[in-house]
């Protein structure tokens, strides 16, 4: 949700085939309306997933995220959630929370979390070994698994599987405040970000949520999530 990182991306790549998107097209930022139906009408078609975010906007949930961000996303939901009309949450609402595809003689599968997990789980760059080798064997061995949900961007390798997190467009969480996204081009994945005027985004959270909640999301925005990584016990 939010729609200035998101045209900074598309402004630096003009030239891709396709976009994929890997969930959470709402939340923490002040423009699920834009990303909603930006994403219907021009991302893959079959190649958007649904992650948390999603499915609590469309079902009026809990959207279970971790604990440090947990009171913001509440509040975010309270303040946003509202603005979707019921064609946006329907589309939200149909997404699947797992997908399997093939492109250019490559196997993908397509989730939020991880496969046996789809919306909730966390499982990022450092866990070990055998926990991904059992997502792994548990959609049979892709080409491609893609993942999303840590907001921090990874690579790894498993045998003939290589896992992809390309980070988030909207609020990444590594460090670095520019929005992170992935290039996959004839089975090379390059990493990329692009910055974009986080002013722009703040303004437009401060008009929408409650000041405490808007001065803390601009600070993770501006800090790539920094702020709240050290304030945590």
């Amino acid at each position: 949700a939010n729609w200035h990182a998101l045209q900074a991306v598309l402004a630096a790549e003009p030239q891709v085939d396709g976009v994929v998107c890997l969930g959470d097209l709402v939340n923490y930022g002040p423009h699920p309306i834009e990303c909603v139906d930006w994403a219907r009408t021009n991302a893959m078609k079959d190649w958007v997933v649904q992650g948390n975010h999603d499915y609590a906007f469309a079902h009026n949930a809990d959207p279970r995220c971790s604990p440090r961000y947990r009171a913001l996303a509440e509040a975010m939901q309270r303040s946003t959630s509202g603005l979707l009309d019921d064609g946006q949450k329907e589309y939200l609402a149909k997404l699947p929370p797992c997908a399997a595809r093939q492109a250019a003689d490559a196997f993908f599968i397509l989730c939020h979390a991880i496969p046996t997990d789809p919306l909730y789980s966390y499982l990022g760059a450092d866990d070990g070994e055998v926990r991904w080798l059992r997502e792994i064997a548990a959609v049979g061995y892709p080409d491609f698994l893609l993942v999303g949900h840590t907001h921090v961007p990874f690579i790894r390798h498993f045998g003939r599987t290589t896992v992809v997190n390309p980070g988030s467009v909207g609020q990444p969480k590594d460090g670095d405040p520019r929005a992170s996204y992935a290039i996959w081009d004839d089975g090379k994945v390059v990493f990329r970000r692009v910055a974009y005027d986080v002013n722009t985004t703040a303004r437009a959270l401060a008009a929408c949520a409650l000041l405490g909640v808007s001065l803390q999301l601009t600070e993770i925005l501006l800090t790539g999530g920094k702020a709240v990584a050290e304030a945590a016990p």
